[in-house]
């Protein structure tokens, strides 16, 4: 930026003082300005021609923007023009290479990337004050996941895992030698030694719910459902008849009633069924289980909207549904409390879900997404599951190499047995992995068993102000 040295500007400021005393002393004592402060301050516009804010802290004499700028301005507030500097008619100065005390022409562009310390001189020359200028800029994209290693579960855990969030605390099945086994979290940090259940001895259940503070429900490979106060001790429910293979989810309604959803095998046919919270064999109503409907390894999640609740959910499906010999796909249905809806039929070649071995959906910053094993790739739907897309490149799990653009292998690529947590109060998302038997020596990759805590930027900033 061209600059004016302050000594020289200084210098015409006494000459004509001096020159004005001289002329009438008596009739002209003109007294100059003692005040050394900046009244208003804009910078040039920035982004998509955005004006952004600046406050003035005259006690400490910084100027500030409160709403900070991307994350990537930095090509842009390297050389940008200060629009206004506003001073009562005194000298402005920074200091130049030399260190020396120069004047600021604001006509020339300013490199904004750190802290700027400017000084203004009052006009009587007597008087000054330093601010420093700080462009306030986000230090992660908004539109990035934010992932965080926090701890491990117990290495002892290599095969597939469910887990579930009860009374205010976290419980992760596993079966370990042959024995079914809980362990216990309080915040998915620290995680115990783990216990072995009784009551059960049917292996890893099919599937796992938390119907209320009092009970957990899980189905068994033996179409039994069975019931625990604690999440250790289990016996065989009598609430729910019949051969249920799976359990599918439980719909909240927005007066507080719940329904559990389940599949029921009869006569060699099987049923999407629901039941009541009293779970009455009179509140039970079936339907015969719908084309395309997945049968097992469910997941679910929960859209509220205005007055309705809307269960979305995927699962496996049995043949594959193809929609063309080299295509298979995965059909989203929603669950509304009284009828089923296919989302996403198979006939649409153009923006389908692709068919994912244990697919996890979750409906997170007003979007609904889905992966599953091997973390190869996320699809997003903006629409609660009609069209899906490959999700914004951002929105992707850890990598090796992180950047603007994420390069190498993300860190969970090629791993399975896991299971996801969503916290919706707080806006996490956490992954637990099992041990794996993936040789993964040629990255450097860890592959035992871990816990990983992923959250939208743009999120952390909305709670962050809270």
């Amino acid at each position: 930026m061209k600059i004016k040295f302050l000594s020289i500007i200084a210098s015409f400021f006494l000459a004509s003082f001096v020159i004005t005393s001289c002329l009438d002393n008596d009739k002209n004592n003109i007294e100059y300005s003692s005040d050394a402060t900046i009244h208003a301050f804009e910078l040039d516009t920035i982004g998509r021609g955005i004006t952004y804010k600046f406050t003035i802290d005259q006690m400490k004499g910084e100027i500030y923007n409160e709403d900070s700028i991307p994350v990537h301005a930095d090509t842009i507030v390297d050389r940008i023009l200060i629009k206004k500097m506003a001073t009562a008619s005194g000298i402005i100065t920074m200091k130049d290479k030399s260190g020396q005390d120069s004047i600021i022409n604001l006509s020339d562009s300013f490199d904004l990337r750190k802290p700027v310390v400017f000084t203004v001189y009052a006009p009587d020359m007597q008087n000054k004050k330093t601010y420093k200028v700080d462009v306030r800029r986000h230090k992660h994209d908004p539109d990035s996941l934010l992932w965080t290693y926090i701890g491990k579960i117990q290495d002892e855990i290599t095969g597939a895992q469910k887990t579930v969030r009860f009374k205010n605390g976290y419980y992760l099945y596993s079966v370990v030698n042959n024995t079914l086994k809980v362990y216990q979290s309080n915040d998915l940090k620290q995680w115990d030694g783990g216990k072995a259940t009784t009551g059960i001895t049917d292996g890893l259940p099919t599937s796992i719910i938390a119907f209320d503070e009092e009970k957990l429900l899980l189905a068994s490979f033996a179409n039994k459902v069975y019931e625990s106060a604690d999440g250790i001790s289990w016996k065989e429910s009598d609430k729910i008849k019949g051969s249920i293979s799976t359990l599918v989810s439980l719909w909240e309604g927005p007066e507080g009633d719940r329904k559990l959803t389940y599949i029921k095998e009869e006569n060699e046919e099987k049923y999407i069924c629901e039941v009541a919270e009293s779970f009455s064999e009179e509140s039970e109503k079936k339907i015969k289980l719908p084309a395309n409907f997945p049968t097992e390894d469910f997941s679910y999640t929960t859209i509220k909207k205005e007055s309705n609740t809307y269960n979305i959910i995927v699962g496996k499906h049995f043949p594959s549904v193809a929609i063309d010999p080299e295509t298979t796909t995965t059909i989203v249905w929603g669950y509304d409390g009284n009828i089923w809806t296919d989302l996403s039929p198979a006939t649409n070649p153009v923006s389908y879900c692709p068919e994912f071995e244990h697919p996890v959906i979750l409906h997170y910053n007003n979007q609904l997404y889905i992966w599953g094993d091997e973390f190869k790739s996320i699809y997003t739907s903006r629409n609660e599951g009609v069209s899906w897309s490959p999700a914004n490149p951002k929105f992707a799990f850890p990598h090796q190499n992180k950047g603007e653009i994420n390069t190498g292998k993300s860190l969970f690529e090629g791993r399975t047995n896991f299971s996801v947590i969503h916290d919706t109060e707080k806006d996490y998302i956490y992954v637990l992995f099992s041990t794996s038997n993936v040789a993964a020596a040629e990255n450097n990759i860890d592959h035992r068993s871990q816990v990983w805590r992923g959250r939208l930027n743009s999120l952390w900033f909305l709670h962050s102000r809270r």
